[in-house]
């Protein structure tokens, strides 16, 4: 986990890194979501299921839990290293994204024990997607609106030194 550092290229390399990983495992939570998807047009065997089932849930834990325990926090550290006002648009975009979380980890308690599943499970499905998309889209703006922001600063810092 990278540390606040009164350097702000330091700070937006350490955090670079972060997202990096972070984005990797959220294609990784799209692919198990992806998987259970198709396979409930394909009627799956139930210990097939439900072993999707927790592979998504695992990832879907893992991935909530690193964006507010790390990449939110990272992200807000960097925004006040730049000192730029940019930290007006994470401290309001992080609640928003916070509203997902209840409704992502409920599904995790339903379904991540690998019990039986109701016959909610498709619209259950259906609404976790829907929470997730717009999650990303939330994260997106706040990776944007912050961090992509200092990409184009300390490149343009980069270039003037040379």
């Amino acid at each position: 986990m990278p540390h606040r550092n009164n350097n702000p290229k330091l700070q937006f390399a350490a955090v670079e890194d972060l997202i990096t990983r972070w984005l990797k495992e959220r294609r990784e939570l799209l692919g198990k979501y992806t998987e259970i998807a198709v396979a409930l047009d394909s009627n799956p065997q139930p210990a097939a299921l439900t072993l999707r089932q927790q592979a998504l849930c695992g990832v879907l834990v893992d991935y909530v839990s690193a964006g507010h325990f790390e990449v939110f926090h990272e992200l807000l550290n960097e925004a006040e290293s730049f000192a730029d006002g940019s930290d007006a648009l994470a401290r309001q975009l992080i609640p928003a994204i916070g509203d997902t979380t209840e409704v992502i980890l409920a599904y995790e308690e339903k379904y991540g024990s690998g019990g039986e599943y109701p016959e909610t499970l498709q619209r259950d499905l259906s609404s976790l997607g829907e929470m997730l998309e717009s999650r990303f889209v939330l994260e997106d703006r706040l990776i944007a609106g912050l961090h992509n922001r200092h990409r184009r600063l300390v490149e343009d810092q980069a270039s003037e030194a040379s």
